[in-house]
């Protein structure tokens, strides 16, 4: 009888659904929910980085080409055009200097100067290619 009241109890347990089997399944299913999004996003993750690099290529090329002093060729003509005044004046006059010790005059040359610009305009024209021509 004790034979019969184990395999009762056995059949009980692990027969319809038992009190713990729920949760368990419950517990895997979540795991295994869990497993599968994080693979998708390792998978998408290289679609997700090109799809970046893309983007910050498409930006960096809209700027133009970069400078590199091997591969750019430039000419350029400068015209600069002005219209300059300049006026000096000199001057001779005596003093005494101070760090002689003997106080006797001496010659000193005085000169002013006044440089005065009416206008000044420069002019630039010609081309540049950045990378190879």
């Amino acid at each position: 009888m004790a034979a019969m009241r184990d395999r009762r109890h056995f059949i009980l347990c692990f027969s319809g659904d038992p009190l713990g089997a729920r949760r368990g399944q419950t517990v895997i299913e979540t795991a295994v929910l869990v497993t599968i999004i994080i693979f998708a996003f390792i998978a998408m993750q290289v679609y997700l980085k090109r799809g970046i690099q893309g983007r910050l290529r498409g930006t960096i090329d809209g700027i133009g080409e970069q400078y590199d002093p091997d591969q750019t060729t430039s000419d350029y003509n400068l015209v600069h055009e002005s219209d300059v005044t300049t006026t000096s004046e000199s001057s001779e006059e005596m003093y005494v200097d101070p760090m002689s010790y003997s106080g006797q005059y001496q010659n000193r040359l005085i000169t002013m100067v006044h440089v005065e610009t009416h206008y000044d305009n420069s002019f630039k024209n010609g081309f540049e290619y950045v990378g190879a021509p």
